[in-house]
């Protein structure tokens, strides 16, 4: 009898560890479109004008607060999805699912645009809009709304990219837009472009993102069809469990969103753009550093027993290096940063960047172990704790907005997010425990004392040399440090890998 030798399958494209290629995706495009809002913010008010352009600030807002809005659907897709095994066998029970999820998020589109539709010109009566402006608003809302519709079914075909472990699909996409929303810039610069032509511009480069996704589902699952009786198997048990997600969803998009539509009614247009540079700075931070935690969602939820806690230890760690990095600079030299990128007239707002680290660092310590207790514990526990920071957060703004300082209001809207980190850390463990020993705590304290004198040393810098100088000597060491960071993640992923397909092999041999 001959033997045959076993043909080695090759494992899905899901099981790779890739960790490390979709931080660097996060990152190639998170800090292209970081840099690019933030750099082509003062453009757009150089080229409409302050108040004309806090019109827009507003409406992008309500863009980004309705396509988040999705009631925990997203994050559902990626649970149930991820736990159908990827294989041909379940095939097309997987498509059946994709089909019933973009079904799903097409009804949500078409109730959120209409909700958009209804209340946000409502909203705008409550704006003093300069009179000069008045022509914009109905072409500004047409063309928002437009754009919220295709981001809400572009936000379902990303979740489910991420149930593949493929978020880099949609990242490699937004470089493309922000490199294209700079073009459109350059040409409104010569051509004189209006709001209406602002608008335009940051609305095409808004929807690039959603038709890359949407294409890319496609591709992979062709005209997806549910089977029968799919809305009662997979769409039930979806919206079972997104209405428990939901709470949490929604209660961290009204932290993130509503303070900027409660500082437009009582403090003005020229404040809200103001507020709004400083709370872009923030939201900028938070999706730095979800950039390098999210990653991890897919082996923390697929692995078991120590595996798992070795994922959720580099998972808080590097977090907390990328929210530390984040904060040396915004504490140590706001001055210098708010009068190189809005000018020295925008300096006054330093004390209020500042306050911006409270926001980064709950961030930087809260966001793992919330996507712990929404993987591997409870959703309702994790919903329930974002639903009191939303709780603590909107009456401490409304007080803060009555005293007109910036300072003040941007304190409020950032410190209930660290004062709700203790919680977090402790139904995480109840959840799933990160085993973190001895060694692990005393490698977070040595990171907190080396941004502690990092800082000290970017307060000395900022005394002695010039502000561009300052920022660029800062920008690189900081920029060495997580560059060796991640060459230490990119390791780690050759190592799993290497160990999966040993023992692979292994079970070929033994079975053969």
């Amino acid at each position: 009898m001959t033997d045959t030798p076993a043909v080695r399958t090759p494992p899905p494209e899901t099981e790779a560890s890739r960790v490390g290629t979709n931080i660097l995706w996060n990152y190639v495009s998170g800090f292209t479109s970081v840099f690019g809002l933030l750099l082509l913010y003062p453009f757009a008010i150089a080229i409409v004008g302050a108040e004309s352009y806090g019109l827009w600030v507003i409406a992008f807002s309500a863009i980004q607060l309705l396509t988040m809005s999705d009631f925990g659907l997203g994050t559902g897709i990626v649970r149930t999805l991820t736990d159908i095994p990827d294989d041909a066998a379940h095939a097309r029970r997987r498509q059946s699912f994709v089909a019933v999820a973009i079904g799903v998020f097409l009804v949500l589109a078409v109730v959120l645009t209409g909700l958009y539709f209804v209340f946000f010109p409502l909203y705008l009566t409550t704006v003093d809009v300069p009179e000069r402006d008045q022509h914009a608003v109905v072409p500004l809302l047409l063309a928002a709304g437009f754009t919220l519709f295709f981001s809400v079914l572009g936000r379902a075909c990303n979740s489910v990219l991420w149930a593949l472990n493929r978020p880099d699909v949609e990242r490699k996409a937004a470089v493309v837009a922000i490199l294209g929303r700079a073009a459109g810039y350059a040409l409104l610069i010569p051509f004189q472009g209006g709001l209406i032509a602002l608008v335009l511009v940051e609305c095409v480069s808004l929807l690039l993102p959603p038709a890359v996704c949407l294409w890319a589902v496609h591709r992979r699952f062709g005209l997806a069809r549910p089977l029968p009786g799919a809305w009662r198997e997979q769409g039930r048990p979806l919206l079972r469990m997104s209405s428990v997600l939901s709470i949490g969803s929604l209660s961290l998009l009204g932290v993130y969103q509503l303070p900027l539509f409660i500082v437009g009614p009582t403090l003005g247009l020229h404040a809200a753009t103001a507020f709004g540079a400083l709370i872009r700075v923030f939201q900028s931070a938070r999706l730095v550093i979800s950039w390098i935690a999210m990653p991890f969602a897919y082996p923390i939820k697929k692995s078991q027993g120590g595996e798992a806690a070795e994922h959720i230890r580099v998972a808080m760690t590097v977090s907390l290096l990328v929210g530390l990095m984040i904060s040396i600079p915004l504490l140590a030299i706001p001055t210098e940063l708010l009068s190189v990128w809005l000018g020295p007239a925008m300096a006054f707002a330093a004390p209020a960047l500042a306050m911006v680290v409270l926001g980064v660092l709950g961030e930087s310590l809260g966001q793992v172990p919330n996507l712990v207790m929404t993987l591997r514990g409870s959703p309702l526990v994790a919903s329930l704790i974002s639903l009191g920071i939303l709780v603590v957060t909107l009456p401490a703004v409304w007080f803060a907005a009555q005293t007109g300082n910036l300072e003040v209001v941007m304190a409020a809207s950032t410190a209930p997010l660290l004062l709700a980190v203790p919680v977090q850390l402790v139904f995480s463990e109840r959840a799933e425990s990160s085993r973190a020993g001895a060694a692990d705590l005393r490698t977070w304290v040595l990171m907190l004392l080396a941004a502690a004198a990092g800082a000290v040393v970017f307060v000395l810098a900022g005394r002695v040399l010039p502000d561009v100088l300052t920022i660029g000597v800062c920008g690189a060491a900081l920029g060495a440090v997580f560059l060796a960071a991640f060459r230490r993640i990119r390791r780690r992923d050759r190592e799993l890998n290497s160990a999966r397909s040993a023992d692979a092999q292994d079970a070929v041999v033994s079975s053969s």
